[in-house]
């Protein structure tokens, strides 16, 4: 006989699995993707009715966490395999990648010419504890656990800027209800995974980034109440902000670097 629970309502229902607890329904996944967060979500079994967006902040950061996971396999493989022909750890031999340089940037990077050598010849050296084999797969393991970390990072804290940015303009949510909302937003971001694909890749994650955005300003209008415009501004000025902050980091590096190299 199979176990039950008791609604507020008086009546009988099965038990949620496990992971339910951890992921939203199917249907709410589907409507979530399509950025429909007007509508009552979809009923995921049959028989349970559709009622209105529940997801929980947990849902939202398993959904999150199942994402990056399943976007980072690809390209995790691949650095796998490169850094197991080069017998060195994923990180070596990605930084080796990026320190290559062609003559027209080496031109204007100069300075760093001698940093980025050093750097590949450190990923040229085998691993002094591992096999070369063993230190890639090491390695590329703990660069996928990355993905993830990486994912709720972002999803918090570009997150908690587009809240604090809603709060001044009056907005009434709270941030569960925000959070559990825009984690859909990693679901166009699965696209990520074709990433090194050669010509497709660019256009899949052309594709994710603007799908992304359009899912996530659908999820803040929605927890807001706001018009399209607000809802913009809610978006776009924490992103402007850090791209700000950014450019201001890089300016004061390369005054640092000018200063040493002359």
């Amino acid at each position: 006989m199979s176990s039950s629970f008791l609604r507020a309502d008086g009546s009988l229902a099965s038990p949620p699995n496990s992971l339910s607890a951890w992921l939203p329904t199917r249907g709410q996944m589907l409507q979530g993707a399509q950025a429909q967060f007007d509508l009552p979500p979809a009923a995921a079994e049959v028989g349970v009715e559709p009622g209105p967006w529940n997801t929980s902040m947990r849902q939202g950061m398993g959904l999150v966490v199942v994402a990056a996971l399943v976007a980072g396999i690809l390209p995790v493989v691949l650095a796998w395999i490169t850094a197991t022909r080069l017998g060195t750890a994923v990180p070596l031999a990605q930084a080796a990648a990026a320190a290559h340089l062609d003559p027209a940037a080496a031109r204007w990077l100069g300075p760093l010419q001698g940093l980025l050598d050093q750097v590949q010849r450190l990923a040229g050296m085998e691993p002094a504890f591992f096999p070369g084999w063993l230190a890639a797969l090491l390695s590329a393991v703990g660069v996928w656990i990355n993905w993830p970390l990486r994912w709720l990072a972002w999803w918090i804290v570009y997150g908690l800027g587009v809240m604090v940015t809603a709060k001044l303009l009056g907005a009434a949510t709270t941030l569960q209800r925000f959070y559990a909302l825009t984690a859909y937003t990693a679901l166009p971001l699965i696209l990520l995974a074709l990433g090194p694909i050669p010509c497709l890749g660019a256009v899949a994650t052309l594709i994710a980034l603007l799908w992304a955005l359009v899912v996530y300003v659908a999820a803040t209008r929605a927890v807001t109440g706001f018009s399209l415009a607000r809802t913009l501004v809610c978006v776009a000025l924490p992103a402007a902000l850090g791209v700000l902050l950014a450019l201001l980091a890089l300016l004061a590096g390369a005054i640092t670097l000018l200063r040493f190299s002359l």
